[in-house]
Formats: structure tokens, sequence, C-alpha cells
């Protein structure tokens, strides 16, 4: 982000704005007395700009932008991917954005979320229905929603089925549809072309996810450096390295298995800004959440697709190149990944020395909102 996303700054009385006079001095010489704080606010709704959306969500501007250009030409977007990846934060933001831009003043009448499983999806079909009807009759009043989040999709038996009564809907008067799901489906193209979705994937190696645990733990340790009034090396590595776990973990899954059983950022998002208490929450995130995930999705890639590599116990590269020099001198703390484990008996596993110490290198130079 730039200067051209700020609307003005504010020091104490002193606004500054692009179309205001400079003032008689630097900001810094009316840092006087009990005016301590530079506000600086962005540009939002009010100035038709997505700044303020971007700085929130930490979706570079571009794939902002993007959702932004299918909503308003389309309507509506389903949100597709793994677990974990955001889709369901993405939906609620992208709906409260579309809100304030509609002028309506209060979100809870003009938001309807359906959370739905297998129970409800009848519910939400006869809804959707009757909102056709609303949309369709002549005297339809203001008191439609203007956008519908349709969570967990992936319950529903037929897509194509849940929206038939949608088909004849007055487009204008529509409301906003934003689904999630996990994975696509086989409907996908009758949905894009009968009923004017668009698939908005939301994958682990492509933006925004691939670097948003980069620059939300980012944001963080910055908000705790303010708050203290101190600044740690250490702390820094450590999120620094979270994220490059984060992307071997995955590469070894992929390796082991597929891209679809991949792990979200959602998980390594709470990670302490805390030397000692970063540790434990890694230790106990990695000894009662990954490994019993990593152990169930590698016997179902060998089930699936055999053994497609040598074995390599992703804890040994954690204990290479961890920042925590406590953990790398009592590693015994960690579970290990045994071949047989996994139900790689007699398999050859990586030879003794040859575990691999290469440290992904995180993509910063093109991200827009780390320079």
């Amino acid at each position: 982000m730039s200067s051209d996303c700020i609307a003005n700054y504010c020091v104490g009385d002193i606004i500054r704005a692009h179309n205001q006079e400079v003032p008689e001095l630097l900001p810094c010489g009316y840092l006087v007395g009990d005016n301590n704080i530079i506000t600086v606010n962005l540009k939002g709704v009010e100035e038709n700009s997505l700044d303020s959306f971007v700085f929130d969500t930490l979706i570079p501007k571009p794939v902002s932008q993007r959702y932004f250009n299918l909503l308003m030409e389309h309507h509506r977007i389903i949100l597709s991917g793994p677990s974990g990846t955001g889709k369901t934060y993405l939906a609620n933001k992208l709906a409260e954005y579309l809100i304030t831009k509609s002028g309506r003043k209060k979100m809870e009448d003009a938001m309807i979320t359906f959370t739905v499983d297998h129970k409800s999806s009848k519910d939400v079909q006869q809804y959707l229905v009757n909102l056709a009807e609303q949309c369709n009759a002549d005297n339809s009043s203001s008191d439609l929603p203007v956008v519908i989040i349709l969570d967990n999709l992936h319950h529903v038996g037929s897509l194509s089925d849940i929206f038939n009564g949608f088909l004849n809907c007055k487009y204008n008067k529509c409301p906003y549809i934003i689904g999630t799901m996990n994975q696509g489906v086989s409907s996908s193209p009758n949905l894009e072309m009968h009923q004017n979705f668009r698939w908005v994937l939301c994958a682990n190696h492509t933006e925004p996810v691939k670097g948003l645990l980069s620059r939300y733990l980012r944001r963080k340790l910055i908000e705790t450096e303010l708050e203290k009034n101190i600044r740690n090396n250490d702390l820094i590595k450590i999120i620094d390295w979270i994220p490059k776990i984060w992307h071997h973990l995955n590469g070894f899954l992929e390796t082991h298995s597929s891209s679809d059983i991949t792990i979200g950022p959602r998980l390594f998002l709470p990670c302490p800004i805390d030397i000692d208490g970063s540790r434990v929450w890694f230790t106990d995130l990695w000894n009662y959440s990954l490994v019993p995930y990593i152990m169930e999705a590698v016997r179902e890639g060998l089930q699936m697709y055999g053994k497609r590599a040598p074995w390599e116990d992703p804890s040994k590269w954690i204990i290479e190149t961890c920042p925590w020099s406590s953990l790398q001198h009592d590693w015994s703390s960690l579970l290990q990944l045994r071949p047989e484990d996994v139900g790689y008996e007699g398999y050859a596993s990586a030879k003794e020395g040859t575990t691999s110490k290469h440290i992904p290198q995180m993509e910063s130079e093109g991200d827009p909102l780390v320079k």
C-alpha cells in the first residue's frame, strides 16, 4: 500500500488531507504535550476505494479488486478450497463491504447467513424459491437482504437442485450470493453457465491464502512491539519461521498424498508473540493436531497413490531449522513420525545425514503488502 491509500492523518486538532493546505509544521512538530499520537485514516467506501478493506483483511489490492468486480458484475460467487483457508471469513468481509457500499444502516437486516448441513439443504432451497418470488414481485420492498451467505455448500447433494428455483429471479433485484465450499463439485460448470455463478479458488498455493500467514504474523508482531515498546530479533525469527514450516508441511503432504489435503493457515494464526509461549504453543500444535492429521493423510495417500517418495520425517526438518534453541537441544518433547506408523514398513527411508536443510523462501518480493 502507498500514500495514495491514505484519506488523511490527524495530530490533535490538525487534519491533513490531499486536498487541504499543508500545515505550517511537519507532523512531528505537533507532537507536544498530550498530543503524542498520529492517526492515519485510509480511504474506504466513502472514497469509493478498497484500501481500508485491503488493510483489514490483508488481501492484496489486485485480488480484492477482482473479487469485487466479479460480485458487482455477476452478483454470485462461490469460494472453494480446503478447510482452514479463510473462506467463511472472506465471505463475511466481502458481505460487510457490499452492505456498507449499498448504504444500508442495519448490518443484521442486510445480511442473511445459512450454515448448510445435510438436514438444512431443503430449507435453503425453499428460502431461495421464496426469495425469487419476492424479487419478481412488482411491489417487492427494500426489505430484501443485500447479501446472502451460504456456508458449507459441500454438504449439499446437488447444487443445481438447490438453485433451480433461482433461475427466473430478476437479476437487477436479486441480492448478492456468496457461497463457500471445501471442494469443487461436478455441477460447477452447470452453475456457471445457467446460474451465472463465478468460482473463486481459495488454495494454499495461491494468493490471497499463500501469503496471508506471513502478513498476519508480521502485523501481529508490529502491534506487540508498539504496545510494549520493544523490538526483539528472536521474535522476528519465529514469525519468519512459522510460515516456512507451514509451506514445508504442505509440500510433504503433497508429496505423499495430494494438494487436496494440505493444511490451511488458520491453525498457525494463533501463534503467541512470545518466545517461550510460542515454543510451548507450537509443541502442542505439533503433537496433538499436526502429527495425527499428517499420519492419517499419509495413510490415505498410500492407499490411493502408493509409495511415491522416500520417507523423510518432517520433525527432523523442524529440529534443524526451528528458531528455539531450547527445542533444538531437547527435541524429545516433539513426536517423531516413523515410517512404520504410516504404513511404510520395509520401505527405504532417507539415509542418515541426507535430511533436507533447505528452508523454503517466501515470495515477499512480489507481495504488495510487505514492501
